[in-house]
């Protein structure tokens, strides 16, 4: 009896209409309207806009998608139950996208152009796909079996997503301050014609590395004629987020309030370069990788304005791309992703990588922001031609692609100009031997596994880059008279490269450091100092510095006072007994959302930081205060 009732027709009714409108409800509902936005707040800082301003775009796509199914749905014959089965496959597709988004969610890793080690994660997909063939399978064959449930099924599964996007949006945070303002990218590249003052970050660039680049090929050392290298550098933290403030401001965060009200304080205190400089009638223009690691506001930045945030096809394209990623079961994920290149932006962009949009929309093309004053600016002095600073144009250009510091020295080469009698100083962050490894040291593309061959590879790529971008400037003229610093904010923080210590070094000791993994690798980072009218090879100096060094270097250069816990770099004797400071935390991705950082554990270094010998935990840990 029960089979004779499944294959029936189904009369053409209301409830019949109504079956169908609610099927056709579940799976727009859940592809193109709440799964897109629980991903959008659940990772709000991630994005340039509002949820206000997002919310229309999704309403208007998810109404496009029900009514083509529901019409398809409710105009379907009854004969061979192909409305029926029509229905139930519509509901199962909705009801299989819920669970696989909601229950079955998957951790991949960041999202950020990793290779991900598809052959390590089937187990994934032999768990998901059996699911879903059931589903599929069930619609197909029992489509009454689905059918008589799915007006109760689809209100209850819609309900809890309603009031699951509900939560989220009421728990939203206060807008943090790179929410409020947008970079003004208009004077990236000018610069002044009185002092210059150019900090230059190489993110995760260990000191290491760039020993055993210049112990291989000397050459390497010509880049940084006149620069010193400060060899026993230590840094403050393990990460982006805390040690760029702490390198802008010699400000130490231990987790005593949120760290956001934290980075207000800091870039606003005295010891805060740009805050500093801003009173003094400097130009500061900050360019951050990470919005989140700089404090947004008049008195620290002059090339901010007020935030006209818009959500265009990119954006939209990338939140879809990532919403398919997650409610599709495994072995349909792979080709979503594509490498970060991602199905919909594949498709309308031609294939372009994409980032998290809060930060890498900071990378367009400069050339939009100068199209009003172009003319003007063909007077002034400027770089114009790369063959001047020999680059090999083939591999540069495919590296710009895929790499944003080749596009960066890209734009730099094309637009800087000397225009302006202020003084200036411009911050840049660059990615830097940052994993992914998308670049070779002949500045080619490429996609390779992570190792520290690799990574060394790529540290050069990122130094003959950096050498491009000082040419530049001393085609400028510029360079001279200009302080130039170029470090690394921190090492590797999860010491997947490990360290390599020379052997000539004083103090080295053989065998395994006692140290965490990720401790001593992330408290090492590069530091190369040139100040104005230094002249000479590089020069090598074991003094114990410390990236809180840099405040007071810049003042001390400038002729302010010093502020602040650091000293001036080139005052401390290499043979000072000097007891260094380092906040360890372990981070993921996760914490990006939280307010405070994980558990702060307290390193002293005293001694060649290099050598695991020297760094001694206190014993002191900063918890979050809540």
């Amino acid at each position: 009896m029960e089979r004779n009732n499944e294959t029936s027709p189904v009369p053409f009714s209301v409830k019949k209409s109504i079956v169908a409108i609610l099927a056709a409800l579940l799976f727009s509902c859940t592809l193109a309207l709440f799964g897109p936005a629980q991903l959008f707040l659940t990772n709000a800082l991630e994005f340039d806009f509002s949820f206000s301003q997002l919310l229309p775009f999704l309403g208007a796509i998810t109404i496009g998608i029900f009514i083509l199914v529901a019409s398809i749905l409710v105009l379907l014959p009854d004969r061979f139950g192909l409305h029926e089965r029509g229905v139930a496959a519509v509901f199962a597709l909705g009801f299989l996208l819920w669970v696989q988004g909601n229950v079955l969610v998957w951790h991949y890793g960041l999202l950020n152009g990793h290779d991900i080690e598809w052959g390590k994660k089937v187990l994934f997909g032999l768990l998901d796909t059996p699911l879903w063939i059931v589903g599929l399978l069930l619609a197909a064959c029992r489509p009454g079996f689905l059918y008589r449930r799915v007006k109760s099924l689809s209100l209850l599964l819609l309900s809890i997503q309603l009031l699951v996007t509900f939560f989220y949006v009421i728990r939203q945070p206060e807008s943090p301050s790179f929410k409020k303002y947008q970079i003004d990218i208009a004077d990236k590249f000018v610069f002044s014609n009185h002092k210059n003052v150019i900090i230059l970050v190489l993110d995760s660039f260990q000191s290491d590395v760039f020993q055993e680049i210049i112990d291989q090929d000397p050459s390497y050392k010509d880049y940084f004629r006149n620069f010193t290298y400060f060899r026993d550098t230590v840094g403050g933290y393990p990460s982006t987020y805390a040690a760029i403030p702490f390198l802008l401001t010699s400000q130490y965060y231990t987790n005593s309030t949120p760290i956001q009200a934290f980075i207000a304080d800091a870039y606003l205190s005295p010891s805060s370069i740009p805050c500093e400089l801003q009173k003094l009638g400097w130009r500061v223009d900050l360019f951050p990788a990470v919005s989140r690691s700089v404090f947004f506001d008049p008195q620290v930045f002059s090339n901010i304005r007020a935030h006209e945030r818009k959500v265009n096809h990119a954006k939209l394209a990338y939140l879809y791309d990532l919403t398919l990623f997650r409610y599709l079961p495994h072995f349909l994920k792979r080709e979503i992703y594509n490498d970060q290149a991602w199905f919909l932006a594949r498709w309308r962009w031609g294939g372009e990588r994409t980032g998290m949009l809060a930060d890498n929309d900071l990378n367009i093309d400069a050339r939009q922001a100068f199209a009003n004053d172009r003319k003007a600016r063909r007077s002034l002095p400027h770089i114009g031609r790369f063959n001047k600073i020999g680059i090999p144009r083939k591999n540069f250009n495919q590296s710009a692609h895929v790499n944003p510091d080749a596009r960066f020295v890209s734009q730099f080469l094309t637009l800087a100009v000397v225009a302006t009698e202020r003084n200036v100083l411009k911050f840049y962050h660059w990615r830097g031997p940052h994993e992914p490894i998308r670049m070779n040291s002949e500045l080619a593309p490429v996609s390779l596994p992570l190792s520290r061959p690799n990574l060394v590879d790529l540290a050069r790529g990122e130094l003959k880059l950096v050498h491009f971008f000082l040419e530049g400037l001393r085609q400028l003229g510029v360079y001279d008279e200009a302080l130039i610093f170029v470090l690394g904010d921190h090492g590797q923080p999860w010491g997947a490269y490990g360290l390599r210590v020379p052997p000539g070094m004083t103090g080295t000791q053989p065998g395994a450091s006692p140290l965490p993994k990720g401790v001593l690798e992330s408290g090492i980072p590069l530091l190369l100092v040139k100040r104005p009218g230094d002249r000479g090879n590089l020069e090598i100096i074991d003094a114990p510095a410390s990236l809180a060094d840099v405040s007071a270097t810049v003042f001390d250069s400038l002729g302010l006072g010093r502020t602040g816990i650091g000293e001036p770099l080139f005052q401390i004797p290499a043979d000072r007994r000097r007891e260094r400071r380092f906040l360890y935390y372990n981070w993921s991705h996760s914490d990006w959302k939280n307010r405070y950082l994980p558990d702060l554990v307290e390193y002293r270094v005293d001694g060649n930081g290099w050598l695991a010998a020297s760094w001694r935990p206190t014993g002191k840990v900063f918890r979050p205060e809540d």
